[in-house]
């Protein structure tokens, strides 16, 4: 092979990199955006009559319907490419996918429970509001851990086979409903209510630790 035909093969490689890369990194830019909304919206009431209820069903119903089937799946692929190369240590591999299984069961959990609030059932509203903010906070916590180990190991353990077989995610793949082209009219408040946030001093903060 030239020197010419290996340069080629080095950037559609790398192409293939940055391009899930980006995509998941973009992700946590947005979901940043809901672990802020769900710690401000946290501290307002969550029951039946407080206004902001809604905004909160519609924050989980997302959280739950997008990025338990689509992110973390990419994510975990990559977790199982990096076990498979020793490029990864077993403990960290498996917290992150523990953590994602952790999510998507509270994440159902926090959905019910937010929906049974809107009907008035009887339930400790304080138990809700810290329940809101734990998975925030947990949310929060998984990306960092993937920002600080799992895309550096990823970028340099990963080849072009691996990085397409990780993207190809097949029929479980989907657009976002949220952020990608136009909105599904189900999250069309909870779009303009974080596009209000983005402009609060709190937008820059990475994942709004400590809200």
């Amino acid at each position: 092979m030239s020197p010419y035909q290996d340069q080629i093969e080095e950037n559609w490689e790398r192409d293939a990199m940055s391009k899930v890369i980006e995509k998941l990194q973009k992700e946590h830019f947005r979901l940043g955006r809901l672990v802020c909304l769900l710690n401000e919206q946290a501290n307002l009431r969550t029951d039946a009559t407080a206004p902001n209820i809604a905004l909160l069903v519609d924050a989980l119903c997302y959280l739950t319907r997008f990025p338990d089937v689509t992110h973390h799946m990419l994510e975990d692929r990559m977790v199982e490419k990096l076990l498979a190369k020793k490029a990864l240590s077993v403990e960290v591999g498996h917290e992150i996918e523990a953590q994602h299984l952790r999510l998507i069961r509270d994440g159902r959990d926090l959905l019910r429970d937010l929906e049974a609030a809107t009907r008035g059932e009887n339930m400790s509203q304080e138990l809700v509001d810290i329940r809101v903010r734990l998975y925030a906070e947990r949310l929060r916590h998984n990306m960092v851990i993937e920002e600080l180990t799992l895309f550096p190991a990823a970028e340099a353990s990963l080849n072009d086979e691996d990085w397409h077989a990780i993207e190809d995610i097949g029929p479980h793949g989907q657009s976002d409903p949220l952020f990608d082209g136009e909105v599904d009219e189900q999250f069309v408040q909870l779009y303009r209510v974080i596009n209000d946030e983005a402009t609060t001093a709190h937008a820059g903060a990475p994942f709004c630790a400590g809200l």
